[in-house]
């Protein structure tokens, strides 16, 4: 079906030896650098939901469902041919959707560049003769360069490998957190990752 949704683990041991070697002549850290260093270099996070709607409509010609969600409000969603069995579908119909997404972004050592995103998609149908269902899964990776920070306004501006700007506003605290290491001139890995899946189930 058709549906839209909006786009290195260093060695320890090596490190510690390298840190014992050169511990001697190597200044003391500063104030600043010891409280970078406390930020984390990698944050991850996950959201997942499911809910179940009623079907209220059926247009057969143009394969689209009009939805009410548990909060009463109407859904429209048009299911793609990958959903086999779509002539079973009924009004009265329960449709449950489940949403699976994570976003994981992790500071890159210096030195490093922006770089195009890859993405990469996958579906899945019910088989022939089932109740009608289907699903698909995305997952993206794309390299940005921090242009600006601003905590205050929980909004960090990166560029992508195309010169394009982005503007990021941070939503939660681990993420705001991660922010306080950046720097501008950093760049930053995400990585993105979602499923969708919706299924027609019996009452």
């Amino acid at each position: 079906m058709n549906m839209r949704t909006r786009p290195i683990v260093p060695s320890i041991a090596a490190a510690a030896l390298l840190l014992a070697a050169c511990k001697s002549s190597a200044p003391e850290p500063t104030a600043e650098a010891n409280a970078e260093a406390k930020m984390p270099a990698r944050v991850e996070l996950k959201s997942e939901y499911t809910a179940t709607a009623q079907v209220v409509s059926v247009e057969r010609a143009d394969r689209i469902l009009t939805l009410r969600r548990e909060d009463g409000s109407l859904l429209v969603v048009q299911v793609g041919q990958a959903a086999r069995n779509f002539d079973q579908v009924m009004p009265g119909d329960a449709v449950r959707v489940r949403y699976a997404e994570s976003l994981a972004a992790e500071r890159r050592p210096a030195g490093d560049t922006a770089m195009p995103a890859v993405a990469a998609t996958a579906a899945g149908r019910a088989e022939a003769g089932a109740k009608p269902g289907g699903g698909i899964g995305a997952a993206a990776t794309v390299r940005v360069k921090v242009e600006s920070i601003d905590l205050a306004r929980d909004l960090v501006v990166c560029s992508l490998a195309s010169g394009e700007l982005v503007a990021h506003r941070l939503a939660t605290p681990q993420g705001r957190q991660f922010a306080k290491g950046l720097k501008v001139g950093d760049v930053v890995q995400l990585d993105y990752d979602v499923a969708v899946a919706l299924s027609v189930e019996e009452l």
